[in-house]
């Protein structure tokens, strides 16, 4: 089955509208399902037989199954409409390594992108789907895992009379009139979704049935969602593709527009809009195929990983031809890596990409991609493998022309790190460039450059507090929530002042020295003494010592547990200063003065003034 799978991708030289037709009863050809009617989400699932045989094939033979979702405000523009002109332009460079089925986007995703659609999040586009909602301490949570668990372990679900009759119905239009055998203990109540909120405090409520976006609300005690079993989920949708465009087409008298956004549906992260205008001697269909061809992501997936350094294979790389085909890979691209962990239940548990983290291709041969790992923090691609875990990379598509990054205190985002330096370095040397301080509010823009993976520098006072890999126009705006240091440069001014209270106090103490043997030399014992004791009460070692030790336990209490590198910079700040207070300001200088006082004292009142060593070598020439 394996083998004929490839031998078909590879020769026998299927378009992707022909994909599109295929007869079901073809068993050499993919099978997709017909788009819905307008307005509803395609249940384009494969048939379970092409589910078994799709299984098979490696992942370098496994052609994308893609999804393009319409949003038109011009009711003549649909998926029926440009399908052809469309297929024709993909044919070019996806015809053994997509398959397509376009419909008309779902109610919730036509709003979603009409709204904004560089905004959209999965949560958003599956928010209106109904899932029973079950509470986490319920006694048998545990086993409950789809509908007829909730059947069997639960006697009773809350919901409104419009939501059940609803679910009711979609059951049926699914051919399953019982809706997994819940259809019983539906029980409708008084209200509307906002009285569902309030039964979900009553203890003797076991479940209830909401949107999802309104069971991700339900707390004290959390929910544990279950999908109903029903055709037009967007949720159930997603996942039976690898990527889903949702296009929207704006029309207008001036110009007409197409903006593509790309979900990646395994990591269910959104790409950037790519948008393009429509030429006047275009048709929207082939316009919307620029927009896919510009927005599309190729994926390799991460089978080796080390600290610095990873390697994967391309997704579908078997089947592509052409030496410029947009899912290639190439030396110098940057991909942006991406981890999913499921539980058992096969639900995200941490899904996305790793921030502030970068793959740079180094060479691509053999399907393989082979990348240096640039991140902003040890570790991230490094981990365990099993069948719960994923790791990925997307092709990075960087569309604008620079980024503002914004730098605040960590946990809040209200304290902009006014005045912070930003630095470049380069990739393969340690050379730095300085690129520019942040401003009042904590930003700076960064270029595009001819490189396309820019590794800046956080420095402030000196000391690097981060680093972060950027792609410049990837992002609109950026954000790195670091640990501010400020109270480390509050730490070092006071060093600062400590240190340069010694040097004054070493030249005090060698002032009264010289007075205190001056006059000593001259017989003024009384003065002599007086000086003295000022001498003593200037600021000892011990005093200072003691300062500076409960000022530092201010600053690293300040600190809190997690902040070891800045600690150790204030320790060792702390710890020089202690070793300069030890070698200048100590008592063998007051003791030697107070030696002098008792010969002083022993000599009648008056200190004999000291030899200079010419006198003494004087001496030694007239003894001989």
């Amino acid at each position: 089955m394996k083998f004929t799978w490839i031998l078909l991708f590879l020769f026998s030289g299927l378009s992707v509208s022909s994909v599109h037709h295929a007869s079901a009863q073809d068993a050499a050809a993919p099978v997709v399902i017909p788009p819905p009617p307008p307005g509803a989400a395609p249940a384009a699932k494969p048939a379970a037989d092409d589910d078994e045989a799709e299984a098979e094939l490696p992942w370098d033979y496994s052609p994308y199954r893609v999804l393009v979702w319409v949003v038109a405000d011009d009711p003549r523009i649909n998926a029926d409409t440009m399908e052809t002109p469309l297929r024709k332009f993909l044919d070019r460079d996806f015809s053994s390594i997509w398959r397509v089925s376009i419909a008309d986007a779902p109610t919730a995703v036509r709003a979603a992108a009409s709204r904004d659609i560089g905004g959209m999040t999965y949560d958003m586009l599956t928010a209106a789907d109904p899932v029973l909602a079950v509470k986490r301490d319920h006694a048998d949570a545990v086993r409950i895992r789809i509908a007829s668990n909730v059947a069997e372990f639960v006697s009773r679900i809350s919901g409104t009379k419009g939501g059940i009759d609803e679910l009711r119905r979609r059951g049926q239009e699914s051919g399953d009139a019982t809706v997994g055998g819940i259809s019983n203990q539906l029980v409708p109540v008084e209200g509307d979704a906002t009285s569902l909120v309030e039964l979900w405090k009553d203890a003797s409520t076991e479940a209830v049935l909401v949107s999802r976006g309104m069971a991700q609300t339900l707390d004290n005690p959390e929910a544990k969602l279950v999908t109903p079993p029903i055709d037009g989920l967007v949720s159930k949708t997603v996942e039976d593709y690898d990527k889903v465009f949702i296009v929207r087409v704006t029309m207008n008298d001036m110009q007409n527009d197409v903006d593509v956004v790309e979900l990646d549906t395994l990591m269910r992260f959104f790409g950037p809009v790519a948008s393009v205008p429509v030429a006047a001697n275009e048709s929207v269909g082939e316009a919307v195929g620029r927009g896919l061809v510009k927005a599309f992501a190729p994926v390799v997936r991460i089978d080796d990983a080390g600290q610095k350094t990873a390697a994967g294979l391309l997704r579908a790389s078997g089947l592509i031809v052409q030496d410029d085909s947009p899912a290639l890979i190439h030396e110098g691209d940057v991909l942006q890596p991406m981890t999913r962990k499921n539980d058992r239940n096969n639900n995200p548990i941490m899904i996305g990409p790793i921030d502030w983290a970068y793959l740079l291709v180094t060479e691509y041969e053999d399907r393989t991609a082979k990348m240096e790992f640039y991140a902003g923090r040890a570790g991230g691609l490094q981990g365990r493998k099993n069948n719960r875990t994923f790791r990925t990379a997307l092709k990075a598509r960087a569309f604008g022309d620079q980024t503002q990054l914004r730098l605040h205190a960590q946990g809040d985002t209200n304290f902009p790190l006014i005045g912070y330096e930003i630095y470049e370095k380069e990739l393969k040397s340690k050379d730095m460039t300085f690129i520019g301080r942040t401003d009042w509010n904590g930003r700076l823009m960064v270029q595009q450059t001819d490189a396309p993976l820019r590794l800046m520098y956080v420095k402030n006072g000196g000391a690097v507090l981060a680093r972060l890999p950027m792609v410049p126009g990837l992002d609109a705006k950026v954000v790195a929530d670091l640990r501010g240091d400020d109270l480390r440069l509050q730490a070092e001014a006071y060093i600062r002042g400590v240190q340069n209270s010694i040097i004054d106090l070493v030249a005090v103490r060698e002032l009264y020295k010289a007075r205190i043997r001056m006059r000593l030399q001259n017989g003024q014992m009384d003065q002599a003494e007086d000086l003295m004791e000022a001498l003593r009460n200037q600021p000892s070692n011990e005093k200072l010592s003691n300062d500076m030790g409960k000022k530092q336990a201010v600053f690293l209490s300040m600190l809190g547990p997690r902040s070891s590198n800045q600690k150790s910079m204030i320790d060792q700040m702390f710890i020089t200063t202690r070793e300069l207070l030890s070698k200048h300001i100590n008592p063998v200088l007051v003791r030697e003065l107070e030696g002098d006082l008792i010969k002083a004292r022993k000599n009648g009142g008056k200190l004999a003034p000291e030899k200079s060593a010419g006198d003494e070598d004087e001496g030694e020439e007239a003894s001989g």
